[in-house]
């Protein structure tokens, strides 16, 4: 995987999404770009894990159904990215470092949870 991220990144932030819902997926990966994010999406929680370090993203967002094929949280691989795990219920047994965010919600709550509500109307 080498060589496969430029090296100088564009300043702007970074999210690396890793789906089970291909659907969701392109619809939050549309919404971040149009928010000026780079958006690197991947079909496997093992792609995503092996990324973390050369995509450097500053999210990470997380299908529930691929959590235990990652060994997440990557909060280990680099202690500066924020975790966030989509769900279609919300769970009580979440580490402290991972965030939950519905995918009932779509893109929008996503970005909620991500950016808070303040910067939201920039996407519409």
């Amino acid at each position: 995987m080498q060589g496969r991220f430029s090296t100088e990144f564009s300043g702007r932030p970074r999210l690396l999404l890793a789906y089970a819902d291909g659907a969701y997926a392109s619809e939050c990966g549309r919404y971040f770009r149009r928010l000026g994010w780079e958006v690197q999406m991947v079909a496997s929680g093992d792609e995503a894990r092996a990324l973390v370090h050369e995509y450097q993203p500053n999210v990470v967002v997380l299908d529930e159904a691929l959590l235990e094929s990652a060994s997440w949280p990557v909060t280990d691989a680099r202690c500066d990215v924020r975790v966030f795990v989509v769900t279609d219920e919300p769970h009580d047994s979440r580490p402290n470092d991972v965030s939950e965010v519905s995918r009932r919600g779509g893109a929008e709550a996503l970005a909620d949870a991500v950016l808070g509500t303040s910067t939201l109307p920039k996407a519409m």
